[in-house]
């Protein structure tokens, strides 16, 4: 009865599907980054050739992002740059997020890039003064919301994203993570062997908990 009321508590029977939230995560922000940062660089929107990758970006539209970053607070001389940086982030990010490789990693400069996309939206406005209107008003349901409400939204999802990780199954980090896990437990074992300890060989090495389990509240060890 305590077993069941533990697994029934802890919706331990619910684990094969917890790949599912992240995944969810990374299909919904991967088209997102990806069309923000291809508008920026202008990709595909010109006669390009498909083996010239100098082609496919379009520098009249580079040019006239930069010319519209250049009249945003807090950018001063970086505006000539800021389009093949931020777009550049974007596009990478989009690619990662979406086969599910360094989610973790990527997660950081998207962070530091949507609170950066934060902080101009205010415009001036005081944040605690922004936050206090986004909740009094429920801006955050609304699909006509502020820049400033969608960037709070993006950054809680790539923050929940951050520390989940990229996910089980459908992830390259989570082939890796199972390749090189193989790897060290065959050391392990080998190590044992060649130093005859008949104890230690007969022990199943053990490694950290799976980064990608998200369900924590079911210890399998429970006899």
């Amino acid at each position: 009865m305590t077993k069941f009321l533990l697994s029934f508590f802890s919706f331990g029977w619910l684990r094969w599907l917890d790949f599912l939230p992240p995944l969810l995560l990374r299909l919904f922000l991967a088209p997102l980054f990806w069309i923000s940062g291809s508008q920026k660089l202008g990709l595909f929107t010109s006669d390009y050739v498909w083996y010239n990758p100098f082609s496919w970006v379009n520098q009249e539209t580079v040019q006239a992002t930069a010319e519209s970053m250049s009249k945003l607070p807090l950018i001063g001389n970086f505006s000539d740059i800021l389009p093949y940086a931020i777009g550049g982030l974007e596009v990478v990010g989009a690619f990662l997020l979406f086969i599910g490789l360094a989610v973790r990693w990527i997660s950081l400069p998207l962070l530091a890039l949507i609170g950066f996309s934060a902080l101009i939206a205010l415009n001036g406005q005081d944040i605690f003064g922004a936050l206090k209107e986004l909740l009094m008003t429920h801006g955050y349901n609304d699909i006509s919301s502020t820049p400033f409400g969608r960037s709070v939204i993006y950054f809680l999802m790539l923050l929940t994203l951050f520390f989940m990780g990229a996910g089980r199954f459908f992830s390259v980090d989570w082939f890796l993570y199972r390749r090189l896990q193989k790897r060290i437990k065959a050391a392990r074992l080998a190590k044992a062997k060649r130093d005859k300890d008949r104890d230690n060989a007969q022990i199943i090495p053990t490694l950290p908990e799976d980064p990608f389990d998200l369900d924590n509240t079911t210890d399998t060890r429970i006899a």
